[in-house]
């Protein structure tokens, strides 16, 4: 199994736009959850509403060199269902949180 448990995602090094959870290891219902523990001051200080399991999707990740300059040593990333050393996820993208204009 894999090492993965779950993380916040970002792109190029900047802030955090999701977070990933192991699907093998946590349930959708225990992503959000997660989620809202792990990214509690990020959510709050964005001003983003809390995730529901409506908020989830599935992806697959792997462990991959040379994806980033950022990341010499490597890093998580998403991959092809079928890759060598994939595994599957739940995503929660954060820009779906953002709150409507009037709430």
């Amino acid at each position: 199994m894999s090492k993965f448990d779950f993380m916040a995602f970002s792109y190029d090094a900047g802030p955090d736009e999701m977070f990933v959870a192991h699907a093998g290891k946590y349930s959708t219902e225990e992503t959000v959850e997660l989620c809202k523990r792990e990214c509690e001051y990020s959510l709050q200080r964005r001003k983003l509403r809390e995730p529901t399991v409506n908020d989830v999707f599935d992806a697959w990740c792997g462990y991959r060199y040379g994806v980033s300059s950022e990341w010499p040593h490597g890093c998580y990333t998403f991959v092809g269902e079928k890759e060598i050393g994939a595994f599957p996820v739940h995503v929660i993208e954060f820009n779906q949180l953002k709150q409507e204009a009037g709430q």
